[in-house]
């Protein structure tokens, strides 16, 4: 599967665009056979000097680019001047790889001058031997310079994913080896740049001065017969005067790097850098002069080299090194790890509160479907409980039937009992009987008859005999109601105690 990425260059001059697509399953030999390389001059004075002063019209010029490739980028990339960043080499003791983040951060306090709050870096491993020593790259640059950088291409609909230098990327690009130090010349419309690389590590970076007017020129181009004359021998002086300036700087290089091994000039871009690399050649014996060119490139992207000498190397490089997956430095890892942290916790806050939203909803919803059923279980509830009633007042009145059929013709021979104590002066006029409880109401004259009553109802069999009412009515007539509870009677206690 193919997806589309895009580098961009952004120098002081104008903007470089490489667009090309990589595999999900890149192997080597696969590569891009679509490619896009675009150059967009930047009027002067919106970039000065690596940072931005005109951003909205840097703004205006990426949206009018964007408008012509409408096309959707997986990841976009982006190489930036040096001249506003740090760079460089520090050879420190191994260190395991858990130790390593820790101590880079103590290096970066002591290097770098910038307060970390506003500062990013990154390092890249190039060379360790276990237990003796590890040489890293460090790089750094403003947080603010970033941020505005991506900033302003966020706006025209490029959202960077990383960030380097673009001599950073050129080190690791022209396969300089690790202990090899080479001079590169980029030679540009009027200007030159001369850097010295120890190994894959810009050390020092110049620009000479821009071509002479011609009327600086004086003597060296007056009475010449032509306009091609003309231009070569201001080329020819410029030359010389470039050439002169670099012998300096070489001397101040063998000066201040004793080990300084100079072995190559890479050269790049126009004519006058070809010529200067071939005049140094000749000048200083021990230099091997070769064209700069990158290494185990796909044809349409070496295309795109040859056809934008000078200008196309940083760009392909960039995506040279993504398509292999080198590491390298990404100046905008710390943000970019800082955004996915956030999202992470964002997708887990969304997480639990779309599951307690599920939680609640599956809630009601049950509550819904069993409000009838606890309805139901109510209804049915109170109807058990009458249902429990109604069969505990059965029992009960089984019970007493029971009773009362097991025992009525005892019960009916007590009762009879009962009404033969009426005699002369004792009157009974009511005998009820129900759930074992005699119940007994009538007069008689005096209170001994009422006594006499309740003495004879003991020996009947009578229990728990109790005097309910008691009223006196005249002089000698008297009202009562007894109680009792039903008993075995004396003489059936004298039958069964008989042997």
């Amino acid at each position: 599967m193919q997806k589309n990425s895009v580098v961009f260059e952004l120098t002081n001059g104008e903007i470089r665009v490489f667009d090309f697509s990589v595999s999900s399953f890149w192997k080597p030999g696969h590569s891009s056979a679509k490619v896009k390389y675009d150059r967009i001059p930047i009027p002067t004075g919106i970039i000065e000097q690596g940072t931005v002063r005109d951003k909205n019209s840097l703004i205006d010029i990426l949206l009018t680019y964007r408008s012509r490739n409408s096309g959707k980028y997986q990841k976009v990339y982006l190489a930036i001047s040096l001249q506003q960043g740090f760079i460089q080499a520090y050879t420190l003791p191994w260190l395991p790889k858990r130790d390593r983040t820790s101590a880079l951060s103590l290096l970066v306090d002591e290097e770098i001058s910038i307060a970390r709050s506003d500062l990013l870096y990154d390092y890249l491993v190039i060379s360790e031997e276990k237990h003796k020593n590890l040489k890293v790259l460090l790089g750094a640059a403003r947080r603010s310079l970033l941020e505005h950088y991506v900033f302003i291409f966020g706006q025209a609909g490029f959202t960077i994913t990383e960030v380097d230098f673009g001599f950073s990327i050129l080190g690791q690009a022209l396969g300089f080896e690790a202990k090899e130090d080479a001079l590169y010349l980029q030679g540009e419309s009027g200007s030159l740049q001369l850097v010295l690389f120890r190994g894959i590590v810009p050390e020092n970076i110049r620009t000479l001065s821009p071509w002479p007017a011609k009327n600086e020129l004086g003597q060296l181009t007056l009475n010449l017969g032509s306009a091609e004359d003309e231009r070569e021998i201001s080329l020819s002086a410029q030359v010389e005067v470039w050439e002169n300036e670099i012998n300096r700087i070489l001397l101040y290089y063998r000066t201040q790097y004793q080990d300084l091994n100079l072995k190559s000039l890479v050269w790049t871009g126009n004519y006058a850098a070809e010529k200067l690399a071939r005049r140094l050649a000749d000048s200083v014996q021990s230099l091997t002069v070769k064209q700069a060119g990158l290494r185990d490139i796909p044809d349409p992207w070496q295309k795109v080299i040859e056809d934008s000498p000078g200008c196309g190397e940083v760009a392909v490089g960039y995506a040279l090194r993504i398509l292999t997956r080198r590491p390298g430095l990404n100046l905008w890892r710390q943000p970019t790890s800082e955004q996915k942290v956030q999202r992470t916790y964002l997708r887990l806050a969304f997480l639990v509160v779309f599951l307690l939203i599920i939680q609640i909803l599956i809630g009601v919803s049950l509550s819904h479907m069993a409000m009838p059923l606890q309805q139901e279980v109510n209804q049915l509830s109170s109807q058990g409980l009458k249902v429990d009633e109604q069969n505990n007042s059965q029992e009960a009145l089984a019970t007493a039937w029971n009773k009362v059929s097991v025992h009525s013709e005892e019960i009916g021979e007590r009762l009879a009992e009962v009404y033969g104590l009426a005699e002369t002066g004792l009157n009974i006029e009511q005998v009820v009987f129900k759930q074992d409880i005699l119940s007994v109401r009538g007069s008689a004259i005096g209170s001994k008859s009422v006594q006499t009553t309740i003495r004879d109802l003991r020996f009947l069999g009578w229990e728990e005999l109790a005097l309910t009412s008691y009223k006196v009515t005249e002089p000698d007539n008297v009202e009562f109601a007894l109680s009792a509870k039903y008993g075995r009677s004396r003489r059936e206690e004298t039958l069964l105690s008989l042997p």
